[in-house]
């Protein structure tokens, strides 16, 4: 689903109390987090605006995810005092701690697992970065505490996950099975992560970086945004005419992509900068009459992603921009020296046109008049 049906989709999963584990799961960077995030904020319900988040990356054990969720209850004690006064009423058993908890929870230690079922007692509680837990915290831990939680302290829990990284997955699957009560799969479409990353990161060329993004159909906000970077940095804040950004964009998106590994089984810097090459086309003449592999096929699918960005042919501006991402440096008098040139190649080019253009209308004149 793409992100708005996704997005309507999980407004009405959370509105049934029957569906205690809702997974989110789709590719790494594709906006899962911040669909939950506006979810979250234009909820008219306390447990969802209150909900409790958590990330994984680097936890080792459950002690270490408990105390974090702990953690996390004074700021939202403090926005959704509702959700307070429940775990404050369960815990007003004479232990003398309930001031620690406005005061930060460093007094707390190990005292915290014990209060964990009191304050996570009918939460909501989103768990994010599953596949970036350290080794010695098994998928089966983690989804053992969910359902313990959901089933015996009215928890819910909302799971987001990276489906292309998540590790062990023969575990995961017979276990989502038994916990998992809805899964929703996010797969955004690259007009809606590029509407995302430039918001996040405006660009003066977001006309021209977007249709690069769409023909190469990046859908990882994340990457979008690092190629809005690299065209910003790169053409420097220029006022270049169209001609020469859908000369040059397109190949800071494509090399740009490639680096990040945004593009599903894309070409490589090589492949790229050979195109239009007395090589490449020697290559093309050999193999011209030679049955296609599947690595043909490969490099005839790249071909066509290269003709749809109206990429004929890579000069140095292109091993310019390759420089600039493996080593985060580029000589910018370089990149002026190039565009200057493009540009005088491309007023010649105009200039060329319009002689032409006056030269055949005395032509086109005598043609539609006659002689006398």
């Amino acid at each position: 689903m793409s992100l708005q049906e996704t997005k309507d989709h999980l407004i009405q999963l959370l509105a049934d109390p029957d569906n205690k584990v809702i997974a989110l799961s789709g590719k790494w960077g594709t906006g899962k987090s911040h669909l939950w995030r506006e979810v979250q904020a234009a909820s008219a319900d306390e447990t969802t605006k209150g909900a409790l988040y958590v990330s994984l990356f680097g936890l080792s054990d459950i002690d270490q995810l408990k105390r974090k969720l702990i953690e996390s209850v004074v700021p939202v004690a403090e926005s959704h005092p509702g959700l307070w006064d429940g775990a404050k009423r369960a815990m007003n058993s004479g232990i003398k701690v309930l001031e620690s908890f406005h005061k930060g929870f460093g007094a707390i230690s190990d005292l915290s697992l014990l209060l964990a079922p009191a304050m996570l007692r009918d939460k909501m509680i989103v768990i994010d970065d599953i596949e970036r837990k350290h080794e010695k915290l098994s998928v089966d831990e983690v989804l053992g505490f969910i359902d313990q939680y959901s089933q015996q302290y009215g928890s819910r829990f909302v799971l987001i996950l990276n489906s292309d990284q998540l590790a062990q997955r023969p575990v995961w699957d017979t276990l989502r099975e038994k916990v998992i009560d809805q899964e929703i799969r996010l797969l955004t479409t690259p007009e809606e992560a590029f509407e995302i990353a430039i918001a996040l990161t405006p660009s003066r060329y977001s006309a021209h970086i977007k249709k690069a993004a769409d023909t190469c159909g990046l859908t990882n906000i994340r990457v979008v945004q690092r190629v809005i970077r690299s065209a910003n940095r790169i053409i420097g804040g220029r006022n270049l005419a169209d001609a020469i950004l859908a000369r040059v964009v397109p190949s800071i998106v494509l090399l740009t992509a490639i680096n990040y590994k945004g593009i599903d089984d894309g070409p490589d810097f090589q492949f790229v900068l050979a195109i239009g090459s007395a090589s490449y086309i020697a290559e093309r003449m050999a193999n011209k009459d030679k049955k296609p592999d599947d690595e043909d096929k490969r490099k005839a699918r790249w071909r066509l992603l290269l003709q749809e960005l109206s990429i004929g042919r890579c000069d140095e501006f292109e091993t310019l921009v390759v420089q600039f991402l493996e080593s985060g440096q580029f000589d910018a008098s370089k990149v002026t020296a190039i565009v200057d040139r493009y540009v005088a190649e491309t007023d010649r080019m105009e200039a060329l046109q319009k002689t032409g253009e006056l030269l055949a209308r005395p032509i086109r004149e005598s043609a539609a008049f006659g002689p006398d």
